[in-house]
């Protein structure tokens, strides 16, 4: 009987505790929500992966720290960007497209598919790679020569930065006439700007919250004078029970 006592002050006390949740982002794959909790779990937030059946993933965490959760995710550019590949940006056509429409797809496609492939770089956050491919001018008789530029955003300690020239010549072979000069790289270094301290946890409570600490409580303490009474109740009739057992 101690024991179960001491068992329902311990539910009461995780009742009145326990905080609010939020859901941060919703929809999403597996592994997309394994890395947002990953991240924030490194931060100090307290997060949380639900499942949601067909719709995906969800991530929750706690209502006051719902705001630097959305800072961090940002910081960290999750989730991450979905890109198409080249079957999907030619898939479908119904319609005969004008060389332009040919040229600007196909350059897309390819664009696409190097940032795709310089996102899996250890350490990368970000990825970005825009190509111009050749362009002859009709009119003129001007060839434009087809060029390219990489934007990566990486953590400190990425192999990429020792990469560059890999990049170039990755970037050069996917565009064709591409030459490995007109390819240019730039490097970003992540730096964290969301600091979490101690202090940071703790708020100035607003009435809506005392009101939903109170209710808490009063509910939490409702369930525990409900279990007390059943558990008396039950203890005096097997008293009675016994004493009948005595008698006969």
């Amino acid at each position: 009987m101690m024991h179960f006592r001491k068992f329902l002050f311990v539910l009461f006390c995780i009742t009145l505790l326990s905080g609010c949740r939020e859901v941060l982002y919703s929809g999403l794959s597996e592994a997309d929500a394994n890395e947002m909790v990953y991240v924030l779990l490194n931060r100090g937030i307290d997060a949380k992966k639900e499942s949601a059946g067909k719709a995906g993933f969800s991530v929750t965490v706690e209502e006051e720290s719902f705001t630097r959760s959305l800072e961090i995710i940002k910081e960290h550019s999750l989730p991450r960007v979905k890109f198409q590949s080249l079957g999907t940006v030619f898939s479908g056509q119904g319609m005969i497209s004008s060389q332009l429409e040919e040229q600007s797809r196909l350059a897309f496609a390819i664009s696409q598919e190097l940032s795709n492939t310089f996102s899996k770089i250890d350490g990368v956050l970000d990825a970005r790679v825009h190509v111009v491919l050749m362009h002859n001018e009709q009119g003129t008789g001007l060839t434009t020569p087809p060029s390219a530029s990489v934007f990566i955003r990486h953590m400190q300690g990425s192999p990429v930065v020792d990469m560059m020239s890999g990049i170039r010549e990755t970037t050069a072979r996917a565009v064709p006439g591409l030459d490995i000069s007109n390819v240019s790289v730039v490097l970003e270094t992540f730096k964290e700007n969301v600091v979490i301290t101690s202090t940071q946890h703790s708020r100035v409570l607003s009435p809506a919250d005392y009101l939903i600490y109170i209710l808490a409580a009063l509910g939490g303490s409702a369930l525990t004078a409900a279990l007390f009474f059943l558990m008396n109740r039950f203890g005096k009739k097997n008293a009675r029970d016994d004493g009948k057992d005595g008698k006969s």
